[in-house]
């Protein structure tokens, strides 16, 4: 490791200490965020604690997502994007979280209780053929269905069955699934563009293939999909036409 790295690992994990010692809360967009979880390390509470946990799909969120419609997200985590999201929403009711991790599940309920937010909250995974799939815990950041490490079976779910489930039409969709995001393009791009008017797309090429990131890029934009921002990996996109 380079020195450079090294001493923010280290600036990192300080900053988390001091999270720690201050009663595991950090604040972010004006918004408090328990961070009392095992799966959080003390460097992932650093980098909470300074602004650099999903900044590129919170500034997408806060700048594209429609108000006035409701939102899908998949891969909700402790909650930090779905209650920015939830705060701007006109029917924050009209929300609903997706996580796969049965052990981030209670951090997500504190975090909506401490915002007053509106969101349901759904402890299922993106994948398709089954009722139950593996879900790999890496961390609080990187569990994933079909990695490597502890495993826990949980509930499936598709966007077909969640749209079913809350009636929602027209949507704001916000996906951060590690690598699952090319399945649900794969398997249900006619849906998304149907009832996407905005996504936003966390991409990641380490869990999904090098390849397979621009293929499904190319599979939205024959969909129908507009780009309109981009933050590193994480993609904005329009669907201006009703219906598919």
């Amino acid at each position: 490791m380079r020195p450079l790295g090294r001493a923010r690992l280290l600036s990192h994990r300080l900053v988390g200490r001091l999270v720690e010692l201050g009663g595991n809360q950090v604040t972010i967009e004006g918004l408090h965020f328990s961070v009392d979880n095992p799966l959080i390390t003390r460097r992932e509470k650093g980098l909470l604690d300074v602004g650099l946990h999903e900044r590129g799909e919170i500034a997408l969120a806060c700048r594209y997502i429609e108000a006035d419609l409701p939102v899908v997200e998949l891969g909700g985590g402790i909650g930090v994007v779905a209650c920015i999201i939830n705060r701007r929403l006109t029917r924050p009711t009209d929300h609903v979280v997706v996580d796969a991790n049965a052990e981030l599940i209670p951090t997500l309920e504190a975090n909506r209780r401490l915002n007053r937010a509106g969101f349901r909250i759904r402890n299922v995974a993106l994948a398709y053929g089954s009722v139950e799939t593996a879900f790999a815990i890496d961390s609080f950041a990187t569990g994933r269905v079909g990695g490597v490490g502890r495993r826990a079976l949980v509930a499936t779910a598709t966007l077909a069955s969640l749209l079913e489930e809350t009636a929602f039409e027209r949507i704001n969709l916000v996906v951060d699934i590690e690598g699952a995001e090319v399945d649900l393009v794969e398997r249900e791009g006619p849906l998304l563009a149907r009832h996407a008017r905005i996504l936003i797309v966390e991409t990641h090429p380490r869990f999904a293939g090098e390849e397979a990131i621009p293929r499904m890029l190319t599979a939205l934009r024959k969909l129908g999909f507009s780009e309109v921002a981009r933050a590193r990996d994480v993609f904005a996109f329009e669907h201006r036409t009703l219906g598919y």
